[in-house]
């Protein structure tokens, strides 16, 4: 797209001012947002590290909880003594040993059942009466996975609490009793709160869009919210699954933490958006001032430029005028410089231009006006010659109705070779059809039997104008150099009109003997054409005609294959019947 030269002066002074401070303003971004993402990946770290301690210090407890119940020896002996024969005394000392459980629960206000599982099955807990539910408990796959390690964490499970379940992680520890590497192992079991995770994280969660903790086995144990897009969530797990402690892509960041016992690791997801999210309000405010300067720019210089630049937008304007036909335009310049001499000289040249136009219109008529004249002109004289031989036969036979047909035939298409106005260039192609119907009843007279016309052709494209004498030569080549040298007894010719995506689709399709690809490629212009070979308006004619009518958007096209028939298609814009 052209700009006016005041565009442009207005253009450039505004894209200098723009340039220095969209520059500096973004060397002054990229630099602070740097800095906010160092120092926000350091206090992420720290808070990272803040969670860690405090997860530290459950596990602390918890182990130190432990071991203080496996090294009891009370409790110890309690498990691995055989049972008595009295009902009563077994009784007794199960609920002692319970009672001290409940001891171990009370001190720690986040472990919710204390679990002692003999290597008989047997169940001690600091809840009586449970057995039951515990002896289904224990059949959970959580632990199933556990049994097989020292010790460890499970992931989160339900657990039935008080007339209600609720959500605990286990700490589970194999033991047996200290100096004892005969007797089979017995399990530990501390249920913890999963509330108290999830106190541990409260603070912290709104810091970043996920923070997640993983179990040594690195078994999911905690996530501060669910539904984290899958995008999201799959980067996490590839950072955690890598083992990086530190990963960025261009909207997100993942920090890990190993600070924690049992190989706990922690994983948060930063979002950049929410990273940047106040030094991008510093940089809007930077793209307010921006405007404002270009603003500012333009009220000093507007009136200055248009006034150095209003000749110009004269003399552009009646260059338009002239561009779009306006030859009788003339414009006035008085500014006494270089100007007024462009305008006096634009003056000139318009009236200059004006009369050679007009000249040149004229001469281009005539010339057209010759080459169509040259082009419809050319109708084959043996095809005359042969006719009316064909009526002296018929009248010698005393065949007269035929032969007065075939008169008529002939009368009708020559009256229609000596049109005069537009009829002499295009016709309906209603007209066309009467043509070649004539044309054919010719030529089924001089050939009898050899072949049948049909017409496929929509009713409503009947009154759409087509170049005159275009089907008729179409249906002569079907016919003498499809048809009759094939020696067929049995000739179709098939005369279609019908709407294609824009185009007016004339064919003409004949089972005659065919032509090879090459051969139906390699046809002559009529520059070509010897005087001595012309065979009536052949293809040739009718693309010169195609070509002087409508351009390169009107086609002629050939489809043939030796044995298989010939299709010939006119392929004519139907926007010029408008």
């Amino acid at each position: 797209m052209r700009m006016k030269i005041r565009t442009k002066i207005i253009a450039s002074t505004v894209l200098v001012v723009s340039i220095s401070l969209v520059l500096s303003g973004f060397f002054i971004y990229d630099y602070a947002k740097g800095i906010v993402r160092e120092q926000s990946i350091k206090d992420s770290r720290t808070k990272l590290a803040q969670v860690s301690f405090q997860l530290k210090k459950i596990q602390e407890q918890v182990m130190k909880t432990a071991e203080y119940i496996v090294s009891d020896e009370e409790i110890t002996a309690s498990i691995y003594k055989p049972p008595s024969g009295n009902i009563q005394e077994n009784y007794f000392r199960k609920q002692e040993t319970q009672e001290k459980l409940k001891r171990f629960v009370a001190l720690n206000n986040f472990i919710l059942n204390v679990l002692l599982v003999r290597p008989d099955g047997e169940t001690y807990s600091n809840y009586s009466g449970y057995e039951d539910y515990f002896a289904e408990y224990l059949k959970q796959d959580w632990f199933l996975n556990m049994k097989d390690s020292r010790n460890g964490y499970s992931v989160p499970h339900p657990f039935f609490f008080l007339s209600g379940n609720r959500q605990v992680f286990s700490y589970v520890l194999k033991f047996r009793p200290i100096g004892d590497k005969e007797s089979p192992y017995s399990y530990l079991v501390l249920d913890i709160a999963y509330s108290e995770l999830a106190n541990v994280f409260l603070q912290s969660a709104h810091d970043f869009e996920q923070i997640e903790l993983y179990t040594g086995s690195g078994a999911p144990l905690f996530a501060t919210r669910n539904g984290l897009p899958r995008t999201d969530a799959a980067f996490v797990s590839e950072t955690v699954a890598a083992g990086q402690s530190f990963r960025e892509d261009a909207s997100r960041i993942v920090l890990t933490d190993e600070a924690m016992n049992q190989g706990w690791k922690q994983a948060a997801l930063l979002s950049k958006t929410r990273l940047f999210e106040k030094i991008n309000r510093i940089f809007y405010f930077y793209i307010v001032i921006i405007l404002c300067g270009i603003f500012f720019t333009l009220v000093v210089m507007l009136p200055i430029i248009v006034n150095l630049t209003k000749p110009l937008s004269r003399l552009t304007h009646a260059m338009k005028r002239v561009a779009v036909g306006d030859l009788g335009t003339h414009v006035t310049i008085r500014s006494g410089d270089e100007l007024e001499i462009l305008g006096s000289g634009f003056n000139r040249m318009v009236h200059d231009l004006k009369n050679l136009i007009e000249t040149s219109i004229e001469s281009e008529k005539q010339k057209r006006k010759m080459q169509i004249d040259l082009l419809m002109a050319q109708i084959n004289p043996h095809f005359v010659y042969n006719t009316l031989n064909t009526v002296i036969y018929l009248s010698h036979a005393k065949r007269n109705s035929q032969a007065i047909e075939v008169t008529q035939a002939l009368i009708g298409i020559l009256q229609d070779t000596i049109k005069t106005g537009e009829g002499a260039v295009r016709a309906p192609l209603a007209d066309e059809k009467r043509i070649v119907d004539k044309y054919a009843l010719i030529q089924q007279t001089r050939y009898p039997g050899r072949f049948r016309l049909e017409w496929e052709a929509d009713e409503a494209l009947l009154d759409k104008l087509v170049p005159r004498m275009a089907l008729q030569p179409l249906v002569e080549n079907a016919i003498v150099h499809g048809i009759v040298p094939s020696d067929r007894e049995d000739g179709r010719i098939v005369v279609r009109a019908y709407s294609d995506d824009g185009y007016l689709c004339l064919e003409v399709e004949d089972n005659g003997q065919g032509m090879s690809s090459s051969a139906a490629d390699d046809q002559p212009s009529l520059k070509e054409l010897e005087p001595e070979r012309t065979r009536g308006i052949g293809l040739s004619n009718i693309r010169e005609r195609l070509q002087t009518f409508f351009g390169m958007s009107a086609r002629l096209e050939i489809e043939s294959a030796e044995g298989a028939g010939t299709i010939v298609r006119l392929r004519i814009p139907l926007t010029e019947q408008e």
